[in-house]
């Protein structure tokens, strides 16, 4: 997690979610990430370059998952932030 989002959060009251890591997988899983957006969430933020190990968030899937859960339930889907 980027400093960065925990500060916006903070400053500006809003929910901070976040995809826990778990071992042996370093970066954000996008299906996790899709299901826990919601009506509420104005932004999804991927990192491009982890400085654990320098991998890559896959945002492309992530944008797919996004853009299906849109049309299921017919929700806007959020800005996606490479970082």
């Amino acid at each position: 997690m980027q400093v960065c989002w925990e500060k916006f959060a903070r400053y500006f009251e809003v929910e901070l979610k976040e995809v826990k890591l778990r071992e042996g997988y370093y970066v954000m899983d996008p299906e996790k990430a899709a299901e826990m957006v919601d009506e509420n969430t104005i932004c999804v933020a991927a990192i491009l370059g982890s400085t654990l190990n320098g991998e890559f968030e896959d945002v492309k899937m992530l944008n797919d998952l996004l853009t299906a859960k849109n049309a299921e339930t017919g929700c806007a889907p959020p800005p996606i932030s490479g970082v």
